[in-house]
């Protein structure tokens, strides 16, 4: 299938052709609304594509209008209620804070989170089962077991691992302050389970990136967990630069950037083509006549394991056999 992209921009490009057609041939061409950090076309493609199966046709059925906030999460407000002005019919949102943006722009126009955290706990949903507003979607979540499966990850990697340096811009404006201590409980309920002691530096801005870096060093760590929200994701080189210059083993848990440009050695995270694809459910339901309401949150069902081999050696590290054959993806 040729590869879609997302349609609209920041600044908010139309596109007439689709509803030219729509006046010509007398059909509903619905307007979908993306509210997200930047194109992700690992996500948007497998969307396309089971709506495809569903008997949904992009540019025929449906429309496509995004906004994006490049990681100044303060623009999301102003960019869902252009969204929610056009009007679309229906919301889609990456990440938690943007959720949170959809809600308040509009509390009548169903919202579907492509990617969560913690909804429940962010205000979004009443629970997983009965969400009981205009917010469904999916979770990227599964509970604990997610985080001690990071650890004990890492700790497969290098057995020797007692302290880990947690590198965590989960924070606000970026993220739902209430969506970050969720998370935050949740791997230090894992970490305590595991016997691992955990030294935090909370990031907020990319200034403060490499004081935080210093820090960790100072606490003795022998690894490092690096979250992917924005601030992260943009300091690729000063993570490398410090974990191959103290030849720590890392993980996060999200494989769209850190682990591709090699600034960290493992990622193990909810499978983002698998999420992409289960939105399009949730998006056939509601455009059938559904509610949010009644539509449970999904936890993620497939999950992937990612190692950089090219950042092990840096690291003068090898990889364990039995890591690599429960590999999905290795690069070399």
């Amino acid at each position: 299938m040729r590869r879609r992209t997302f349609l609209g921009t920041v600044g908010g490009g139309l596109f007439a052709a689709p509803l030219a057609a729509e006046a010509q041939q007398g059909r509903k061409v619905y307007r979908l609304g993306l509210l997200a950090t930047r194109p992700t076309p690992l996500i948007l493609d497998p969307f396309v594509a089971e709506m495809q199966k569903y008997g949904w046709t992009q540019d025929r059925d449906y429309t496509l209008e995004a906004r994006f906030t490049e990681g100044y999460y303060q623009r999301a407000p102003a960019l869902a209620a252009e969204l929610v002005n056009r009007p679309v019919d229906i919301l889609l949102t990456v990440n938690t804070a943007n959720a949170r943006a959809a809600r308040d722009a509009s509390g009548v126009i169903p919202i579907v989170m492509v990617t969560s955290g913690y909804p429940v706990a962010a205000g979004l949903a009443v629970s997983l089962a009965r969400p009981g507003g205009n917010v469904t979607g999916n979770s990227i979540y599964a509970g604990a077991e997610v985080f001690a499966k990071h650890l004990s990850l890492i700790r497969e990697m290098k057995s020797t691992i007692r302290r880990m340096g947690v590198l965590w811009d989960y924070t606000p404006p970026a993220f739902d302050v209430r969506d970050g201590e969720a998370a935050l409980a949740e791997l230090r309920r894992a970490a305590s389970t595991l016997g691992i002691t955990l030294s935090f530096q909370m990031i907020r801005t990319p200034e403060e990136v490499d004081p935080a870096l210093v820090a960790l060093t100072s606490a003795r760590v022998d690894a490092f967990y690096v979250t992917t929200g924005p601030v992260n994701s943009g300091a690729p080189r000063s993570i490398l630069q410090f974990l191959t210059k103290y030849r720590l083993p890392s993980i996060t848990d999200n494989s769209l950037s850190l682990l591709r440009d090699g600034s960290v050695l493992m990622a193990y995270s909810a499978s983002l083509r698998d999420l992409g694809a289960r939105t399009a459910y949730f998006v056939d339901r509601i455009l059938r006549g559904a509610k949010p309401a009644d539509l449970p949150i999904e936890l993620p069902s497939k999950f992937e394991l990612i190692i950089n081999v090219k950042n092990a050696k840096a690291l003068g590290l090898t990889v364990p056999q039995s890591l690599l054959l429960r590999a999905d993806e290795v690069i070399q």
